[in-house]
């Protein structure tokens, strides 16, 4: 099997530049005059591995690291590994930068970003407090936890990473302690760093810290869980917002997500590939393989059925689904039997499309590694969105990796 080649967020030709703004691109925050003039920046990174969490990680750049290129000694990079290390769980890390903006523009401030998706949430404090030892910028530390509290999962869990200095002489840390007796909750934990300039110190007191106050991948999720959650449809008129946002329907065939459906086909022993938007009543492909561009009505696509959760889907035998057995695709000359797919996100992670393969045969749910098939989708999402990286640790950029991806 060819091996693509990992790039770097920002080799996507975006028109925005590699930055992204929340809630939107090139939007500003919403809320009163002080939040709308503050901007953050956002980085997502993802490991590879079953049964994914999401985490958003807050904090200073000079703490998470720069937003821009990775760089493999930031908290972030070590964060994503540490956790995947102790869980061998995939991870998607949203990484948000800077922390001191938020605090200036804590009121409303994640009004658009949707915390309720996250399984976790870390704010890492600096090691010198600087301006954060202002007490109006305490009070608004405070804020940031009702508020994050107030739109987090019921089940999620905000720990507060802060480093320990090394010596009395060394900067009086952020009183932790302090703040979490004037907002206590059995929700937000204290993580103290005692090397405060070594990432891989920080990602360690963090990941071990997190890990038991995870949800484990055996149970099923509770009802006000992040991953029942995530798992609704997403507002339609957001969800269409943030696909136009993209400019990506009606371009011109690329070859960087060619390549990508052709992996697909071939990796998995399928028939056909391909990565498709759903842009208002109609499925728009943007790359084919062994198939047709063009695009169809949505109220009869397969994409339609996946966009509506966050996991993936595995259609055994279309003929057999009570939605689909009756679509023109399952009645065709080709009649389409097996299908599998996984939502694509844009930025602020809206589902706007997805990549999939199908073929005329029916295949069994357990011959398809759903692993690889969302590093596939990570791999278009990192081209698409431009804040995105590609999978780490995939079995796709990995010199190994060759044949079908079966189980």
């Amino acid at each position: 099997m060819p091996r693509p080649r990992r790039r770097n967020p920002g080799d996507f030709r975006s028109r925005r530049g590699e930055t992204v703004r929340i809630p939107h691109p090139e939007v500003a925050l919403e809320g009163p005059p002080a939040a709308r003039s503050g901007r953050l920046a956002v980085r997502r990174l993802h490991h590879s591995g079953p049964r994914p969490l999401r985490v958003l990680l807050l904090g200073d750049r000079a703490v998470v690291g720069d937003p821009g290129p990775r760089h493999a000694e930031t908290l972030a990079d070590r964060l994503v590994d540490r956790l995947w290390l102790t869980l061998r769980r995939g991870v998607d890390l949203d990484v948000l930068t800077d922390l001191t903006p938020v605090l200036r523009a804590v009121r409303g401030a994640f009004d658009a970003w949707r915390l309720w998706r996250y399984d976790a949430v870390v704010i890492a404090l600096p090691a010198e407090p600087g301006a954060l030892k202002h007490v109006r910028l305490r009070h608004h530390l405070s804020e940031l936890l009702d508020e994050v509290l107030a739109d987090a999962a019921g089940t999620a869990s905000l720990v507060l990473a802060s480093p320990v200095p090394r010596s009395r002489h060394a900067a009086k840390p952020f009183p932790v302690e302090e703040l979490l007796g004037a907002a206590p909750s059995d929700r937000i934990v204290a993580c103290p760093v005692l090397e405060a300039d070594d990432a891989r110190a920080w990602a360690a007191a963090v990941a071990e810290r997190l890990a038991p106050l995870l949800p484990a991948p055996d149970r099923a999720p509770a009802p006000d869980s992040a991953a029942a959650l995530r798992d609704r449809p997403d507002d339609e008129a957001e969800r269409q917002r943030a696909l136009d946002a993209l400019g990506i329907v009606e371009s011109a065939p690329d070859p960087r997500f060619d390549d990508l459906v052709e992996l697909a086909r071939t990796a998995f022993g399928a028939q056909s590939a391909e990565i498709n938007f759903l842009d208002r009543d109609r499925q728009w492909k943007m790359a084919v393989a062994g198939a047709e561009r063009g695009e169809q009505p949505r109220s009869t696509s397969f994409c339609n059925l996946t966009i509506q959760s966050a996991e993936p889907t595995v259609i055994e035998d279309a003929r057999l689904h009570p939605l689909l057995r009756l679509a023109p695709a399952v009645r065709g000359p080709r009649a389409v039997r097996f299908y599998a797919a996984y939502p694509i996100e844009s930025a602020d992670g809206y589902r706007v499309g997805s990549l999939c393969i199908y073929d005329s045969e029916p295949r069994a749910a357990e011959a398809v590694n759903l692993d690889v098939l969302r590093d596939l989708a990570l791999l278009a999402q990192a081209e698409l969105t431009g804040v995105d990286t590609g999978p780490i640790d995939s079995p796709l950029t990995s010199s190994g990796a060759g044949g079908t991806m079966g189980r």
